[in-house]
């Protein structure tokens, strides 16, 4: 790579931790469209742990924990007419809103699923640890076991959500994963090429420095990796193909036939569970790989996604 380009990007990376410092000290939620709001997290969890307090009476606990603790391997096959070639049957692995401190031992369940899965490039798209702020050491062990049991010709990359530090990124890149933040990679094959490109979450700490990322990319088939959905108007307006995101647990505490109670989320609504389109682009939102606030899950489950892309007409 040009040095000159490699100074470029390293100063971009420092710009871009130096915002993303002030921003998580700032306790408001920056998002899209110039809205600021100060953060309530507190408030929520005292009402969501009044609400497990009044289950735990009952035999929903019971039943909503084993659904916590379990999660299930989703395998999608999408076709595209303009996937490059040496591309067809290329497979993206895709976890989100992982929470790895909230239940114990989820890491085993984690690395046990995907210790049997083979997978060209894995996509992590934020919310690695429980908290909003304060510390993050508990989850690099646990991560760092995940991480080991991954089976990748590509690698491992991820942007960050809102519940995570810029801090993490250099712990996170000495243990192979290489973290996007509102940066572009290419992914080769055979003389052809795809993009990838990792947004800084948009949900709390969203910058128009989001909206360049997707801007600069040259014409190619390209990947966006977003901790929510509410950049899905900008990524399709540039050419994006495939958007992979998180955020939204799909409610993760959902009515019978699956109607969320609480999203989270404001942009992007109508994207908050599974399989999407939008202008020509393809979408989806997992429905966490973990959970937060309570361990419970109710008419939802935690997944993991295996996709497999083929050239095809649709």
């Amino acid at each position: 790579m040009d040095q000159q380009l490699i100074n470029s990007q390293y100063q971009r990376r420092l710009i871009w931790a130096s915002v993303r410092a002030q921003l998580e000290a700032d306790n408001f939620k920056h998002r899209k469209y110039g809205e600021k709001r100060k953060r309530h997290w507190s408030l929520f969890e005292v009402l969501i742990h009044i609400f497990g307090s009044l289950l735990k009476v009952t035999p929903l606990y019971r039943i909503g924990t084993k659904n916590a603790s379990s999660i299930v391997l989703k395998r999608i096959e999408l076709e595209f007419p303009d996937l490059p070639e040496p591309f067809h049957g290329y497979t993206v692995l895709h976890l989100t809103d992982l929470h790895i401190d909230f239940i114990p031992g989820m890491e085993q369940v984690i690395g046990e699923l995907l210790s049997g899965i083979d997978a060209d490039v894995c996509t992590i798209t934020g919310d690695f640890r429980e908290r909003i702020s304060g510390g993050f050491k508990s989850i690099i062990k646990p991560i760092r076991d995940i991480v080991g049991n991954m089976n990748t010709r590509d690698g491992i990359v991820a942007t960050l959500g809102n519940h995570d530090s810029y801090q993490m990124v250099d712990p996170f890149e000495k243990m192979g994963i290489r973290v996007l933040a509102n940066e572009t990679i290419d992914v080769r094959r055979g003389g052809e090429r795809i993009l990838i490109t990792g947004l800084d979450d948009p949900y709390y700490y969203y910058t128009d420095q989001a909206v360049r990322a997707l801007e600069e990319t040259p014409d190619a088939f390209k990947i966006a990796l977003v901790h929510a959905p509410s950049m899905f108007d900008a990524a399709s307006e540039n050419g994006y193909r495939l958007y992979l995101c998180g955020h939204t647990h799909g409610g993760q505490i959902c009515l019978p036939g699956g109607i969320p109670i609480i999203l989270h989320i404001r942009y992007g609504r109508q994207f908050y569970r599974g399989l999407w389109h939008y202008n020509g682009m393809t979408g989806y939102t997992g429905q966490g790989t973990g959970t937060v606030g309570i361990p419970l899950r109710f008419n939802t489950r935690n997944e993991i996604t295996l996709f497999t892309l083929r050239r095809g007409s649709t």
